[in-house]
């Protein structure tokens, strides 16, 4: 068992540290706001400094974007100047080029850095079946393997440092298109007048399954537009990210900009909501998403 760093215990991040604590490892868990910190306290954790969560020989990290990541790796005069770790895990969803940097930034001193975004959103992470996408050397994979065994049910290492944010964004265009198309079919079926239990068990069983649908479909039917965790807003990032992986490869997507325009006309409505409010969008927009 380890002594581990864990900074970003958000709607994330707190269960893959609780994961990690229920393993048996001893989690140091830092939060920026003085609030945050007494309520990771509340909630079982010890809580420590930037600096001392740093200094723990193993670091797991789920930070919000890349600017936070380069924030916290590449910043020679703030906190990386304490980094002691022997490995960091980091599972925040940046682009490709940020992971390969601080990979490299961290190799000249001795640190093995595994990029390793997960899917499978919060209650994924309370359950310990995430998918983790890991880019990093064998070497720093074998190493962080054992910690992510913890949080993950599945860890594929798909290349070197950047190619497991790199399959993230791929997963992220999927996620998107199947959650959209989710939603529309659910305002299709709000018209018909049939069962959406009855509907999604037809459903499920042939071509038209997704995982997205499955999570989705019977709230969206019914305007559920409770938070879960997830939220609208917050992948208009990673829909950003996917953009941006896109245009670098010359693919000209002729579905991401219909996505996007769901997704924004929803997330302007209910932020917080989870995917199943894609749908509201059709009932009080639909001519800005025809455009």
């Amino acid at each position: 068992m380890s002594s581990i760093g864990f900074i970003g215990a958000g709607a994330m991040g707190e269960p893959m540290a609780a994961r990690l604590q229920q393993a048996g490892h001893g989690v140091l868990v830092w939060a920026r706001r003085p609030e945050r910190a007494r309520e990771l306290q509340d909630a079982g954790f010890a809580t420590g400094t930037l600096e001392e969560v740093l200094a723990r020989p193993v670091l797991v990290s789920c930070l919000r974007d890349a600017a936070a990541v380069r924030e916290v790796f590449l910043d020679d005069d703030g906190a990386a100047s304490s980094l002691r770790a022997e490995v960091v895990i980091e599972h925040a969803t940046v682009d490709p080029a940020t992971a390969r940097e601080v990979a490299a930034a961290l190799a000249a001193r001795g640190i093995h850095f595994v990029d390793a975004p997960v899917s499978g959103g919060p209650a994924g992470a309370a359950a310990g079946t995430l998918v983790t996408m890991c880019g990093g050397t064998d070497e720093a994979v074998a190493v962080a393997r054992l910690y992510l065994e913890a949080m993950c049910a599945r860890i594929v290492h798909v290349g070197g440092p950047g190619t497991g944010v790199s399959v993230k964004l791929v997963n992220q265009l999927l996620v998107a298109a199947h959650s959209v198309a989710a939603a529309e079919a659910a305002a299709l079926v709000r018209t018909l007048g049939v069962d959406p239990e009855v509907t999604l068990e037809a459903l499920m069983g042939g071509w038209a399954a997704s995982k997205r649908l499955e999570l989705q479909f019977t709230d969206s039917v019914r305007g559920n537009v409770q938070p879960d965790g997830a939220g609208l807003e917050k992948f208009l990032k990673d829909l950003d990210l996917a953009d941006e992986a896109l245009a670098g490869a010359g693919v000209i997507s002729t579905l991401l900009p219909a996505v996007r325009r769901t997704w924004e006309t929803a997330a302007a409505m209910h932020p917080e909501a989870g995917f199943a409010a894609l749908t509201e969008a059709y009932a009080a927009h639909p001519d800005e998403i025809a455009e």
